[in-house]
């Protein structure tokens, strides 16, 4: 669906500023607060976890989008038109350019998550923090001594943060269900420009059979090859049969949740990268990129799952919301 009208009745970015900034920033802290007195069966989130992530070498932040921002609700507008006054005007104008509201919800998601890690690794107050663009789009904190990169899908939104300079991460993260919900029969004769003779031999080492293995199998390897180019920052605009794994290993979440086994070869040269597979709820996929040179750790890179109100919180601690901008829809 579209997004929701931010300002009706004449009303400018300034009057709406004026009648709703005190009681925005008050509803969100009391929106905060109440979560943490009242969640007991929920999946733990960052701040009510024993281990936090800013102290590690990787992580990964999870957030999904799907019940606070894309339900067709009143609750669900609301909630996205507040949650709107925690990034710069620059960006919510940025959301202005997407017809849906999914794609804007997981826009939103990405920003909030990158305010997030600046933050909190470079010691920015959140008000303060921008994010910069190479020219290839891939977005980074100038002056940062950490990397990050950014992924979505399906309402799911994922953040991967490497803590070492010079040292570049990327993520990828897909559910198979949902991209090939409209594939016809025959899909599988459609990626010969992308897999190399040798992946499509692992895609199909149970026949050529257009299954649901055979979809997580496809869409595994596109993930690390989306998630290496990301990495190095040249997105998917090389012939990605230059680009060949192996020794890719099924993931499921009952059986099997996670890989590090895999192998890849640049232009036919083995590189020393660290490749991780995630299996995840609802039959997500995550796959992960970064260099293994400056790596300490051998350890699994670890996921944080966490709620809209743990942002909230953080934000919040530097006298947001932000004025919103004009004309945002």
């Amino acid at each position: 669906m579209s997004l929701p009208i931010a300002y009706t009745n004449g009303r400018t970015a300034d009057d709406l500023w004026l009648e709703k900034s005190s009681a925005s920033s008050s509803a969100m802290v009391d929106l905060a607060t109440a979560s943490s007195d009242s969640e007991t069966n929920v999946e733990p989130t960052l701040e009510n976890t024993d281990t936090a992530v800013w102290d590690l070498e990787t992580f990964i932040l999870l957030i999904d989008v799907r019940k606070c921002w894309i339900e067709d609700t009143v609750k669900a507008e609301e909630l996205f038109a507040e949650s709107l006054t925690l990034v710069p005007p620059e960006e919510q104008n940025s959301l202005r350019r997407f017809h849906f509201r999914r794609d804007a919800a997981q826009h939103l998601a990405s920003l909030l998550l990158q305010h997030l890690v600046i933050s909190q690794l470079a010691d920015v107050p959140w008000a303060e923090s921008r994010v910069s663009r190479t020219i290839m789009g891939r977005p980074f904190h100038e002056q940062a001594r950490f990397d990050y990169n950014v992924s979505h899908h399906s309402g799911r939104v994922a953040i991967g943060v490497r803590v070492a300079d010079q040292r570049h991460i990327g993520i990828d993260v897909v559910d198979p269900e949902d991209a090939t919900r409209k594939w016809k029969p025959g899909w599988i004769d459609d990626f010969h420009d992308i897999f190399t003779e040798s992946e499509y031999a692992q895609i199909l080492r149970d026949g050529k059979k257009e299954t649901e293995i055979t979809k997580r199998r496809l869409f595994t390897f596109w993930a690390l090859k989306e998630a290496y180019t990301k990495a190095v920052g040249i997105g998917l605009v090389i012939d990605l049969q230059t680009i060949e794994f192996s020794r890719v290993e099924d993931v499921d979440i009952t059986e099997r949740p996670y890989t590090r086994s895999t192998m890849c070869k640049v232009n036919n040269e083995l590189i020393d990268w660290r490749f991780e597979v995630f299996a995840l709820e609802d039959g997500l996929i995550l796959a992960t990129a970064t260099t293994n040179e400056g790596l300490f750790s051998g350890g699994t890179t670890k996921i944080k799952k966490i709620e809209l109100d743990y942002i909230t919180k953080v934000a919040v601690q530097y006298h947001l919301p932000i004025i919103l901008a004009p004309n945002v829809v």
